[in-house]
C-alpha cells in the first residue's frame, strides 16, 4: 500500500513538472486540492413526525443538522412549504415579512422565516460551524408522498430588496460554532423580532448561490400523538 501511494504521488509530481503547460498544471492542481480536501455533505435530514391540519395541509417535522465546513460564513436556506407544484428556494416569488427565532438548547442558533410567495427558512453560520434542530417543520399541501425531497441551499451572500439580509434581522443572526436545538424552532414564545417591507409589497430575492443538496427523506405514515 505504502509503494502504491509513493507511486500516485511520484507521478502527480512528475504531471506538475515545467514539461505540462501552465494549463494543464492548473488543472492537475485542482483535482489534487479536491482529492486532498473532501466536502462533506452540508445537511442532514431525518423525519421526526407528521400532524394532519385542514386537508390538504400537513406539518412535518425534521431532525435536521446543518454543517459549515468552509472557511467563512454561509446562508443555510431551507424549505418551509413543500408540494406537488414546489420550486426550489429562491426560483420564484419575492418576500414581505420576516419574522425571527431563537429557540432554546446548547449554544445559539437564531432562524430567519422570510414569508412571501418565494419564502423559506434560514440561518448563518459560522466557519466550521455545526448546528442540529431537533424540530424543524416544513408545511407540505397535497397528498403525502413516501418519500420526500428536501432541497438545502447554501449561500455566499443573501439580500432581500437590494438590503444585505443580516439587515433585516436587527440582531446579529449568526448562529453559534455548535448548537443543539431541542424544541419547535417556530415557537412563538421564542419570537424576538419581525420586519415587514415598508409597502407590504414582495421585495426580490437575491442569492450568491454557494452550493445545493438535494436529499430523499423518508416519510413514515403516522400522526404523533
Amino acid at each position: 500500500m505504502k509503494h502504491c501511494l509513493l507511486h500516485f504521488v511520484l507521478f502527480l509530481a512528475f504531471l506538475l513538472s515545467g514539461n505540462l503547460a501552465y494549463g494543464q498544471k492548473h488543472d492537475w492542481m485542482l483535482l489534487v486540492e479536491d482529492f486532498q480536501k473532501p466536502d462533506p455533505a452540508a445537511a442532514e435530514i431525518k423525519f421526526r413526525e407528521l400532524h394532519f391540519r385542514k386537508p390538504p395541509l400537513v406539518e412535518l417535522y425534521f431532525d435536521v443538522v446543518l454543517h459549515n465546513d468552509r472557511a467563512a460564513p454561509r446562508w443555510f436556506l431551507l424549505p418551509s412549504n413543500l408540494g406537488p407544484e414546489s420550486t426550489s428556494v429562491g426560483a420564484k416569488g419575492g418576500i414581505d415579512t420576516l419574522e425571527v427565532f431563537a429557540p432554546h438548547g446548547k449554544g445559539r442558533a437564531i432562524i430567519g422565516h422570510f414569508l412571501g410567495t418565494g419564502g423559506f427558512h434560514t440561518l448563518l453560520l459560522p466557519a466550521h460551524a455545526e448546528v442540529r434542530l431537533r424540530m424543524f417543520p416544513i408545511s407540505y399541501w397535497g397528498e403525502l408522498p413516501d418519500h420526500l425531497e428536501i432541497e438545502v441551499m447554501t449561500a455566499k451572500r443573501l439580500t432581500i430588496g437590494g438590503e444585505d439580509a443580516k439587515t433585516w434581522f436587527r440582531v446579529n443572526p449568526t448562529s453559534s460554532v455548535s448548537a443543539d436545538i431541542v424544541e419547535n424552532i417556530l415557537s412563538q414564545t421564542r419570537m424576538i423580532g419581525a420586519r415587514h417591507t415598508r409597502d407590504r409589497k414582495e421585495a426580490p430575492t437575491l442569492i450568491e448561490e454557494d452550493s445545493r443538496l438535494k436529499l430523499q427523506v423518508s416519510l413514515e405514515r403516522k400522526e404523533s400523538p
